[in-house]
């Protein structure tokens, strides 16, 4: 986090952002949040944490995602996308047999190909835009989830 804090510079805000893995984003997100501040106790503040994976926000996103990276063309979002455990393997399940989606290879790829409208039905991305657009007219709340 010093590292962040110091390319931030004088006026530049710092966001976090990372997965919740079996972690609960409420318990998770106030203890990183006074880390994060306590680092940059300067600088406008967001912490973001997907629930359950990153890749969570592409399953909400099903319909802009399929089609790319060998991912059926019929792809259609879960019902609760945050509630799928293993999100990047269900993501794999909508490959054809023998390809897997690799989030080193692929994530890049799917999160230029996401609809932010469709993926702000994940609360935890819908989370995401409004701190984004907190920070980037310099009033971040300094909240978490």
């Amino acid at each position: 986090m010093a590292l962040a804090v110091r390319k931030i510079g004088g006026d530049g805000g710092l966001l976090v952002l990372l997965d919740a893995d079996d972690d609960c984003p409420a318990q998770l997100g106030p203890h990183l949040l006074e880390r994060a501040t306590g680092a940059a106790p300067n600088h406008a503040v967001s912490v973001v944490i997907a629930k359950s994976e990153y890749e969570a926000w592409f399953l909400a996103s099903a319909t802009t995602v399929a089609g790319h990276i060998g991912i059926r063309s019929d792809f259609t979002p879960p019902a609760e996308p945050e509630a799928v455990r293993n999100a990047k393997g269900y993501l794999t399940g909508q490959m054809p047999r023998g390809k897997s989606y690799n989030p080193i290879k692929h994530q890049q790829k799917l999160t230029r190909a996401l609809d932010p409208g469709l993926a702000r039905s994940a609360p935890s991305f819908d989370k995401l835009w409004r701190e984004v657009a907190s920070l980037l007219t310099g009033g971040a709340a300094q909240t978490s989830r």
